[in-house]
């Protein structure tokens, strides 16, 4: 490894917080030796050195023997030096432990450059809202997930239905992906049990939730123990804490109840709403959007995971009201039941025709094209979706085109590729403030 000055000198840089500690620690090895050589009179050059200091300690040692004075210095030096550590490794660690893969001094440097951490939500739910998260946990920002609390399939239906909780799931994924240790902690949480009577099918996350939720009697306080046991770099709030029910108006006039039915349609959804209306959104949810710098809307299933979320009034008002920058991540694909043949513009008449306006400043679409799978999603009726750019222009908001995809076992987004672009656009945004 090459010894390059430049950089090490980069570690005295005004605001890194890291010098401070540097001339403390100096300064207390500095006392150490000296308590050393006190106490060391049997030597000739401690005779002198005693000697040289007797004009400013001649008082005291007059009346405190030298020993003492040596001892007092040592235990000085001692604590100092310790205290010093303690303050360099804890500025040093400070970025690893939001599990950073980069130099270390990159990562002081950029944390000190954002003067007051950029409060970021992320609104939505399932999987795309996990992948958003899992990016962006790795940057000096203030994290929160607003989450679609509708599902009322599987696990998180029976346990809706048998315990009269809000559903767990999309909950769970928040908080898995928020993890620290997401490979270990992560992996447990979305681990389903497999042939266990009574058991089967039951992610641990969910079934853990709800211990949490019969220990604290409250189910944000079960969430909050979780994020605890988990080290999550961030919280997870649901929308709303009403039990309500998801519902859809389909484009030959009939409707659909329950989320999970929702998608299975087999004609186009012209709206969504929720039966009976939740008359507020969950207090903490509108804190967090007034606080909000940043707002990431999606992706995700737009009808049943995205716009559950808008359809509480005051909920949509204050993101209305918010001078965050507010960015609106489309979906890479399109969803077979949902958002069959929709192409980009589509998404964004969706977002009118269900609320009457846009709540985003800036739709970020991905620009490059899967080569791999695309006859796989194409015989489960999945396609790309298209960037129609000159329809989207008629809206008159920023559309950003960026190579996002992440193409392995699956179609979707690259969570590293999405979170730096975000977080690009949230730094430029909340420097120039």
């Amino acid at each position: 490894m090459s010894f390059r000055p430049l950089k090490w000198l980069r570690w005295l840089t005004p605001g890194l917080k890291i010098k401070r500690w540097i001339f403390l620690g100096s300064f207390s090895l500095l006392l150490i030796v000296t308590s050393l050589i006190l106490s060391l009179e049997s030597i000739p050059i401690t005779r002198t050195f005693v000697k040289s200091l007797s004009y400013f300690i001649h008082d005291i040692s007059s009346k405190i023997p030298i020993q003492i004075i040596a001892l007092l210095l040592f235990l000085i030096g001692f604590i100092a030096l310790m205290y010093s550590i303690r303050g360099l490794v804890k500025q040093i660690v400070k970025p690893m432990q939001i599990g950073a893969r980069r130099d270390v001094v990159d990562l002081l440097w950029l944390e000190r450059q954002v003067k007051k951490r950029p409060h970021v939500v992320v609104v939505g739910g399932g999987t795309g809202q996990s992948t958003v998260l899992r990016g962006l946990k790795y940057y000096p920002i203030n994290l929160t997930a607003i989450v679609t609390p509708f599902d009322d399939g599987g696990s998180s239906g029976f346990i809706r239905r048998e315990l009269g909780f809000l559903p767990p799931g999309d909950i769970r994924n928040c908080l898995a992906a928020l993890s620290l240790q997401e490979d270990l902690l992560g992996a447990v949480l979305q681990y389903r049990f497999k042939g266990i009577p009574g058991l089967e099918g039951h992610p641990v996350g969910n079934i853990l939730l709800a211990a949490a939720t019969e220990i604290t009697g409250d189910f944000l306080k079960a969430i909050n123990m979780v994020e605890k046991i988990i080290s999550a770099r961030g919280h997870v709030i649901p929308s709303t804490f009403f039990n309500t029910k998801l519902c859809a108006r389909l484009k030959n006039g009939s409707v659909v109840e329950g989320e999970s039915n929702i998608s299975k349609s087999i004609y186009p959804i012209e709206n969504v709403f929720l039966d009976p209306e939740p008359p507020s959104a969950y207090p903490e949810a509108i804190k967090k959007i007034n606080e909000a710098d940043a707002i990431v809307i999606g992706p995700g299933s737009l009808f049943t995971s995205i716009l559950p979320n808008l359809l509480m009034k005051d909920l949509l008002d204050a993101i209305k009201n918010s001078k965050a920058i507010k960015i609106y991540v489309c979906n890479i694909m399109t969803q077979p039941g949902e958002t069959g043949a929709f192409k980009a513009s589509d998404h964004i008449k969706a977002f009118i025709n269900n609320l009457g306006f846009l709540p985003f400043d800036i739709i970020l679409l991905n620009n490059k094209k899967p080569e791999r799978l695309v006859e796989y999603y194409e015989q489960k009726g999945s396609e790309i979706v298209i960037n129609d750019t000159v329809e989207l222009e008629k809206f008159k908001i920023k559309a950003v085109y960026e190579d996002l995809l992440y193409e392995e076992n699956h179609i979707r987004h690259d969570h590293k590729k999405l979170a730096k672009i975000l977080f690009d656009n949230i730094f430029k945004n909340t420097r120039g403030n």
